[in-house]
């Protein structure tokens, strides 16, 4: 009986790849796959899936019907034998199931990235407010396999959705003629993307406090990385577009065209340059997976360590990072190769079809200037966004230091989420500097401009990254989050506004001098003031580097004051929980 009990009471260690046997994965089989609410989904899908199919088919009937007609005409009209038309009756048969092909191809996206988006995220939120969460953290599970079986389980039901999708894209592609080539990259780029937006879905889901907010979120970010995020591969900032399906679906698209067309926008494609990481082509298929696979490991990082201790950072340290400067790889190898052929620069796409292009095109100065601070002030949102994810909260540290106190320590483990990540943010800020310091160098320096990027422009980049972004990470750590958005309205926002209003006044030096306050002016004050191809009128040339090294100066200073503040903050909440006893050690939020 003993025996019994005992092998009873041994916990059921669940494989985090053996979905099938994922409780998780199972709960929500058979809550999101009941067959009355199932039934509506499918036949909404049947219907939609078999109109396009039906379509092509009706069509393709019609177009026969007029090859028949047109060759019995001239047949008459010239009193020569029927021509068979077989050849021409496939072309067009083909043709029509090319083009109703796209069509399905977008509504099982549409069915995969955001009806399964906003399903994972909100029903993520839903399991929290429900309070299944805390059950669930008590589980004898590893966190990987509960992120699994939700990853796959919350959008079951659009998953069955897409596979009952398949027989009428596999009829479409096989009328079509369509090569494995072509369908075999879309399908996987498909899946991959919706795993990323799963993924990101899923992690909106765990930290959104609502469940309204986490399903618009998770919309908003699928409908923004094919809106918005893509533009900024025109900028300069070519990495982005390989978030999405665009690049693959490109690079095979003319083989879902009609023939003719497809020879024509192929011939046209070859002459497009490749992916490029650091002038090592890729196809585009393998940079795509290679590029969201980085995503997707992270995020999945994220969430275990959530899984592993509800109040833990979505990143430590270390991996943040090295996720920074990962990224910075990733953004310096897409976009330095593409700067000698011109295809960097916005306004060779702009202008490549006019006559000014066909008698010559070139940059103009301050399009490079404009694109070495959008690499700037992007650098600095990735500085904030990771620099804020590894920052403590005063609640946080104090946990901290409890701990620490009962282990006997007087210091706080380097690594540990309580830890201050002031040198993290530091180091993040100099990984940073450097990457813009060699984007900006790449462009100064190519065959369009052949100047000289002073080194001394690199202390420069260096001290507005640190400036803004330790400020921020000084004031969040000490402060709290409050205190970085009041901040950030009143030394981001009011600038910007102010200086808006000077414009349409004529008043070009006070509008430069109050846009010079803000953080998000700053990177394009530093290229514009820095670098010695730019180009500014002569009243504006002399505003904007005297703004921007005053501003930079008191930001300066005021960052070094908040770092003293900070230090002083720090140990006394060090030296109160150390040397109070257990009992009277100050409460959380205190």
């Amino acid at each position: 009986m003993n025996s019994e009990t005992s092998t009873l009471a041994i916990p059921t260690r669940h494989s985090a790849w053996n979905l099938w046997r994922n409780p998780i994965f199972r709960r929500y089989c058979q809550s999101r796959l009941r067959p009355r609410a199932l039934a509506i989904w499918l036949l909404l899908t049947v219907l939609v899936s078999g109109f396009i199919s039906v379509m092509s088919y009706v069509i393709a009937i019609q177009q026969h019907e007029r090859i028949e007609e047109r060759t019995l005409f001239e047949a008459s009209k010239d009193g020569t034998a029927v021509i068979d038309k077989s050849a021409e009756k496939i072309q067009a048969t083909e043709n029509i199931a090319r083009g109703f092909v796209q069509g399905l191809f977008v509504f099982q996206g549409v069915i995969l990235f955001m009806i399964g988006t906003a399903m994972v995220s909100g029903g993520m939120t839903a399991e929290r407010d429900e309070g299944v969460i805390d059950y669930q953290r008590l589980v004898p599970m590893r966190p990987i396999a509960k992120v699994i079986g939700y990853l796959f389980g919350l959008p079951v039901r659009e998953y069955v959705m897409f596979f009952l999708t398949l027989p009428f894209a596999g009829w479409l592609i096989w009328r079509g003629g369509i090569p494995v080539s072509t369908w075999l990259p879309v399908y996987t780029v498909l899946l991959s993307s919706a795993l990323l937006y799963h993924f990101t879905g899923l992690l909106i889901g765990t930290v959104a406090k609502n469940r309204r907010w986490a399903f618009l979120a998770s919309i908003g970010t699928v409908f923004a990385l094919y809106t918005v995020i893509p533009q900024l591969s025109k900028f300069g900032l070519v990495f982005f577009k390989y978030l999405t399906v665009q690049p693959v679906v490109l690079e095979v698209y003319p083989s879902l065209l009609p023939k003719d067309l497809g020879a024509a926008l192929e011939t046209a494609r070859r002459l497009a340059p490749t992916a490029k990481f650091f002038n090592l082509e890729f196809p585009e298929l393998v940079f795509t997976l290679f590029s969201q696979l980085g995503l997707v490991i992270t995020f999945a990082i994220m969430l275990c360590r959530k899984w592993r201790r509800a109040e833990s950072h979505l990143l430590g340290k270390v991996w943040a990072t090295g996720f920074f400067a990962w990224i910075q790889i990733l953004l310096l190898g897409n976009a330095l190769p593409l700067i000698d052929p011109g295809t960097l620069f916005p306004s060779r796409e702009m202008r490549k079809w006019s006559i000014e292009f066909l008698a010559g095109w070139k940059p103009d100065p301050m399009e490079a200037v404009a694109l070495s601070g959008l690499y700037g002030l992007t650098t600095l949102a990735m500085l904030i966004v990771l620099g804020g994810i590894i920052t403590p909260d005063t609640e946080s540290q104090i946990r901290g230091w409890r701990r620490a106190r009962k282990q006997g320590s007087t210091s706080l483990p380097l690594l540990s989420d309580a830890a201050t990540s002031f040198w993290w943010v530091v180091v993040m800020a100099l990984a940073g500097a450097l990457g813009w310091f060699l984007f900006t160098r790449g462009l100064v320096e190519s065959r369009w401009f052949g100047a000289v990027l002073p080194f001394q422009v690199f202390g420069y980049f260096v001290a507005v990254l640190l400036v803004l972004g330790v400020s921020n990470q000084v004031l969040l750590e000490a402060k709290g989050l409050r205190a970085v958005a009041l901040a950030g309205i009143l030394v981001g926002v009011v600038p910007l506004m102010l200086g808006a209003i000077c414009v349409p006044l004529e008043k070009p030096v006070l509008s430069a001098w109050f846009f010079g306050i803000s953080p998000a002016a700053m990177p394009f004050f530093a290229s514009a003031s820095e670098i010695p191809i730019a180009e500014l009128p002569l009243e504006i040339a002399r505003a904007v580097p005297r703004a921007f090294h005053f501003w930079l100066a008191i930001g300066g200073m005021a960052t070094l004051w908040l770092v003293a503040q900070l230090r002083t903050t720090r140990k006394a909440m060090a030296d109160d929980v150390l040397s109070a006893p257990a009992e009277s050690a100050p409460p959380l939020g205190s």
